[in-house]
């Protein structure tokens, strides 16, 4: 017969902490592991808002929660193989490194820091940019093998991305539209790339601003213009080879590529595939 065994209390309390769900294998508990994974995990969603309140709030209810299960454990149920320490530690670095290669190779959510890309994203709004086929993947701040190669292929006109610009060190979202070689104009009645005018339909007009539905190649979105804007000029700027030209949605209050410049290839992250709902 089988020596019985319990869970230790400390060694309870230490995986809480640290491992959160995972110590409810070495408790015996699956169906607690697979019910506060769910519940943490949706909360990872809900604490892009509201900090780390909720993630502070499992590793308080989790140790405490193992602790009273492991001292009033009953020693004759059998021991599985989970119940071992070292599982639920192998069990939550390989989850780990899943997260941490998805986020570096696949997808990384972001949240939209500025009210430059109104009316289609706002301060706040959660976005998540597909990572694979661009550039600058880096781990811990080192650039990882191949992080320069970038397939053009995806950059397109009329899409939103993900990149460094010239000399800045925080991730810019904005609109990419010129490609390399095209020559954008800047006026007072539009976007002109390469002597076309991006035909715009106006949608709204109130409050001060003004949103249209502008059409660059096969896309077609939103803009936004204000009435209180100082007048601009015509400027004009021919993108140099391996660079890509991008403007904000809020075209009269945005830093973009107007003021630091044509974007290099090798400095765009990724592209927005999915945003929260408005």
């Amino acid at each position: 017969m089988p020596a019985s065994w319990s869970p230790r209390i400390w060694l309870s309390v230490v995986l809480g902490i640290f491992l959160q769900p995972f110590v409810f294998l070495y408790v015996n508990r699956p169906g607690l592991f697979w019910l506060y994974l769910v519940a943490s995990l949706v909360c990872a969603g809900v604490d892009w808002y509201f900090g780390w309140a909720l993630t502070l709030l499992f590793s308080v209810l989790c140790p405490l929660h193992a602790a009273l299960i492991a001292r009033r454990y009953d020693p004759t149920q059998p021991r599985r193989w989970y119940c071992r320490a070292w599982v639920p530690v192998g069990l939550y670095l390989l989850l780990m490194a899943i997260i941490l290669g998805t986020r570096t190779y696949l997808y990384e959510p972001y949240s939209v820091p500025s009210a430059s890309m109104h009316p289609t994203l706002r301060e706040g709004d959660l976005f998540i940019a597909q990572k694979w086929g661009f550039a600058h993947r880096s781990l811990f701040g080192l650039r990882l093998p191949g992080s320069g190669h970038v397939d053009t292929a995806r950059l397109r006109r009329g899409q939103v991305y993900v990149f460094y610009p010239p000399g800045h060190e925080m991730l810019y979202v904005k609109r990419l539209m010129a490609l390399p070689g095209d020559i954008i104009a800047l006026t007072p009645d539009g976007v002109v790339i390469n002597g076309q005018t991006l035909a715009r339909t106006e949608l709204v007009s109130a409050a001060g601003l003004h949103v249209y539905r502008e059409d660059n190649g096969p896309q077609s979105y939103r803009i936004q213009q204000l009435d209180d804007a100082p007048p601009t000029e015509v400027r004009t700027f021919k993108v140099p080879a391996g660079h890509y030209f991008f403007l904000g949605d809020n075209r009269d209050n945005s830093n973009d590529s107007r003021y630091f410049g044509s974007v290099p290839a090798d400095q765009i992250v990724g592209e927005l595939v999915w945003q929260g709902l408005e």
